[in-house]
């Protein structure tokens, strides 16, 4: 399972340190530092939901348990820090680790490790239930959207259209959101503003996937690990030399 991660500690030793320890993990994806916690909002609000974010806790233009309840619960935070005091607030905050300053790569390895049994849990939670309700445009009612039935998912401003076999459903979520509920190992986000279902894709292109009657660009941001993901179903010849 390859994971994001978005590094902001206003220390720039501790944003190189993190940064090795990104670098040197596999499965690991450093999408961005920031030693300015406004900044490192900003920028959050401009690229794909990290999977990690590596959040320092004693920063001073903005409290990192502060930073926390900006950023939500759509990424795992895992609270870095100087000092042990700030444990207790730092787990109210639902942080799926702590790591104290100076941090070794074994530690840190740890708190990924955590991360990832926690994703795989939600993952298991997810592909228990083969479909999910949202809300209509008629106060009150609530849409069946049946997983299987799923082509893609296209973000339209603060509305997403979830695209199926024989409807279309358009609802006030977020593609973060919705993803929540399909299971990964069936369903990418390729594009900031499309998720697609494996089992709709016709053909693959570097920068484009074909479904029946639509095609759809693959971000660069989310190349990388799209391949990742899809590759144990590709078959190609051994004897085939050319650049896949």
């Amino acid at each position: 399972m390859s994971l994001t991660c978005y590094i902001i500690d206003d220390e720039y030793h501790s944003v190189e340190v993190l940064d090795k320890y990104v670098h040197q993990t596999p499965g690991l994806e450093l999408v961005g530092s920031s030693t300015n916690p406004l900044l490192a909002l900003e920028e959050l609000c401009t690229i794909p939901t990290p999977d990690i974010v590596l959040l320092d806790v004693d920063m001073p233009q903005l409290n990192g348990l502060d930073v926390a309840d900006l950023i939500g619960s759509a990424s795992n935070i895992v609270f870095t820090t100087s000092y042990r005091e700030y444990a207790p607030e730092a787990f109210e905050k639902n942080a799926v680790d702590y790591l104290l300053k100076p941090i070794n790569y074994a530690r840190f390895l740890k708190a990924v490790t955590k991360v990832r049994s926690n994703l795989t849990s939600k993952i298991n939670q997810v592909t228990a239930s083969p479909f999910f309700f949202v809300k209509s445009n008629i106060k009150g009612k609530f849409n069946r959207i049946t997983i299987a039935d799923i082509l893609y998912i296209e973000n339209i401003g603060n509305y997403i259209i979830i695209h199926m076999n024989d409807e279309k459903v358009t609802t006030y979520l977020t593609l973060t959101e919705v993803l929540s509920k399909l299971p990964i190992e069936s369903f990418s986000r390729i594009h900031q503003s499309y998720i697609v279902n494996h089992a709709a894709i016709h053909s693959l292109e570097y920068a484009q996937i074909r479904l029946s009657e639509v095609s759809i660009p693959i971000g660069g941001t989310f190349r990388t690990a799209f391949r990742e993901k899809i590759q144990p179903t590709l078959l190609i010849s051994k004897r085939d030399k050319s650049d896949h």
